[in-house]
């Protein structure tokens, strides 16, 4: 079973914030959305799940398209973090209204994932904090059953104890290789922790697919230190500059190779060093921009 999205495309304000969005997701897999803010993360969940119309491309379940077959609808679960029209419910009559959506909605596991985070049930949304209404969301998503979940900036608001529970919780759902899990979120530390793959957007584009086992075996990350402060164009070229202070520089090469390595010798660095590669490294070589890089150095 796989959900599949083929050349989505969605205008807002005149604005192309998605540009030809593919993809494809199957069950047991944990897949981050990362980006900067702006850049389509939240539009992607909301005309994946139906709130937006698309203006081109199509989504699929199996072959089977999402907008002739709206019963398809219960394969996904997207609650809105934003959506406001809840606020006046409890906790419990929100699950009702969930519960008549989806079939497999499990009222069992709701009340004991409420109660084991000791959320009322009986309180009212507009009372809950910012984290107490994250982890609603959370526990309201993992209760329908649904194969695809779409969870947008989970992490939000939840403090450190209560963020490792949650992460918890999704690693054992995806783990039962019956759900997929997709996650928009600017905390790249902890979703690197989780993630099998990571989508990077720009611009309303998808620029990168990384599957982080391959990307951590492919790429590396230098610290180079050179005799003047002449950046060699070997390091513009092949890589992406994450820092430049004085005569050291710090470059990520996505795919480092022997090759690449003699090229580099070459340059005649004075000092070279491996350094531990994270998400955030990647997020930081693709997404600085000229005026960030000005900050930055």
């Amino acid at each position: 079973m796989s959900l599949k999205v083929n050349g989505l495309c969605k205008q807002i304000n005149q604005e192309q914030t998605l540009d030809q969005i593919s993809f494809e997701v199957q069950l047991g897999q944990i897949v981050g959305v990362i980006g900067r803010n702006g850049v389509g993360k939240t539009t992607l969940f909301r005309t994946i799940n139906g709130q937006y119309l698309a203006d081109q491309g199509h989504i699929t379940i199996d072959g089977e398209a999402l907008l002739s077959q709206p019963n398809l609808r219960t394969q996904l679960s997207f609650v809105d973090p934003q959506a406001n029209f809840f606020r006046g419910a409890t906790a419990q009559q929100v699950a009702w209204y969930y519960q008549a959506a989806y079939p497999d909605f499990d009222q069992d596991k709701f009340t004991q994932l409420l109660a084991r985070y000791h959320l009322a049930k009986n309180q009212k949304l507009r009372h809950f904090s910012k984290g107490m209404f994250g982890l609603f969301t959370i526990i309201l998503s993992v209760a329908t059953n649904a194969p695809y979940l779409f969870l947008d900036e989970p992490l939000d608001g939840l403090d450190v104890i209560v963020r490792k529970n949650v992460l918890s919780i999704l690693i054992d759902e995806a783990a039962t290789q019956k759900r997929a899990i997709m996650i928009a979120s600017h905390n790249l530390s902890e979703l690197e922790g989780i993630i099998d793959r990571a989508l990077m957007l720009k611009k309303g584009r998808l620029i990168h697919d990384y599957q982080l086992e391959t990307m951590r075996s492919q790429a590396r990350k230098l610290q180079l230190v050179y005799r003047d402060k002449q950046i060699p164009s070997l390091l513009r070229e092949q890589g992406h500059i994450v820092s430049v202070s004085g005569r050291v520089i710090v470059v990520v090469f996505e795919d480092f190779t022997l090759a690449l390595q003699t090229a580099l010798t070459a340059t005649k660095p004075v000092f070279q060093e491996t350094l531990p590669l994270s998400l955030t490294d990647l997020f930081m070589a693709n997404l600085t921009d000229a005026g960030d890089y000005e900050l930055l150095s």
